[in-house]
């Protein structure tokens, strides 16, 4: 095997119908100097059977299952992939998702050219369930220079599209295995503080759309915006709390505030669907409330 700059780290649960795609995609790289990392999460289908085969064919591909010292779900997979990578360069596929086959060929060089930078990211493209491109491109192209502001309001990324140094890790910490939902927009968050970003404006990965999605998961309702915002917030503030100036603390207030008003705005239709959201909130934890009018009032 090639000395490895780049450690590609997939975590998977009973996905044996997509994972062959993605490690295909991955075998297809221009790009050569990679080891691929397929962490299981418990699969209870053939998933080992499909990657055993691809693991036979190139053995830069090693399969594991997730051990028990580390939680369950992806992050805690993706956690245990970097106790085990070896590249200077760090990147994440999902197993129902794939890359186009110049992503890596594309990525690297920036950090050469660029060495400020910590994470080099590119544009999506949504694909049906059967991995038929669809046209439809997801920019991240404004996800360029410093932008822990516009993260703080907004994930720009997708998890299947940014190259990391590895030190990038050990400044900023692990995955957060609390995280289930928005668990790629919390560890963007924390890049962005200390970290430049580089966006290309190409099509570099492929995210399919299918009925097993876990953005699924995820609801319009105003109350579970809030709370997924306000958990992300809290972990943020947790991270940071030897780290953040009184600036840091204020913008992240700002912030807050800002995407509090967009959900009244966007989400709470008519004074009795604001004052029900604002209810519910009292109802979950009276000094939240209080939080929440005030940032209302102060920004």
């Amino acid at each position: 095997m090639s000395a490895v700059q780049v450690s590609i780290i997939i975590p998977t649960y009973n996905r044996a119908t997509y994972i062959g795609e993605a490690l295909t995609s991955i075998i297809n790289q221009t790009y050569t100097h990679w080891e691929c990392l397929v962490i299981d999460d418990g699969s209870t289908d053939n998933t080992k059977t499909v990657v055993s085969a691809y693991q036979d064919k190139d053995d830069r591909i090693r399969y594991t299952t997730r051990p028990d010292s580390y939680p369950k779900g992806s992050n805690g997979s993706r956690n245990y992939g970097l106790s085990l990578a070896q590249g200077q360069y760090i990147a994440f596929c999902d197993d129902d998702d794939y890359w186009l086959h110049d992503k890596l060929e594309k990525q690297i060089p920036i950090f050469q050219q660029h060495p400020e930078v910590g994470l080099v990211t590119g544009n999506i493209e949504y694909v049906n369930s059967d991995g038929m491109r669809t046209g439809r491109v997801i920019k991240q192209t404004g996800n360029h220079g410093y932008v822990f502001e516009e993260i703080l309001l907004k994930n720009r990324l997708s998890m299947i599209t940014p190259v990391i140094k590895r030190e990038v890790f050990d400044k900023v910490g692990l995955f957060n295995t609390n995280f289930v939902i928005f668990e790629d927009w919390e560890y963007w968050r924390r890049v962005a503080y200390y970290y430049k970003f580089y966006a290309l404006d190409d099509v570099l990965a492929c995210v399919r759309k299918h009925d097993t999605n876990t953005s699924l998961i995820v609801t319009q309702a105003p109350f579970e915006q809030y709370v997924r915002y306000r958990e992300l917030t809290k972990a943020l503030l947790k991270w940071g709390k030897s780290r953040f100036t009184k600036r840091d603390r204020q913008l992240i207030a700002e912030v807050e505030a800002k995407r509090y008003k967009q959900i009244l705005r966007n989400h709470c239709s008519g004074v009795k669907s604001k004052l029900r959201l604002i209810f519910e909130v009292f109802k979950m934890d009276w000094r939240e409330v209080l939080w929440f009018v005030f940032l209302y009032i102060k920004y």
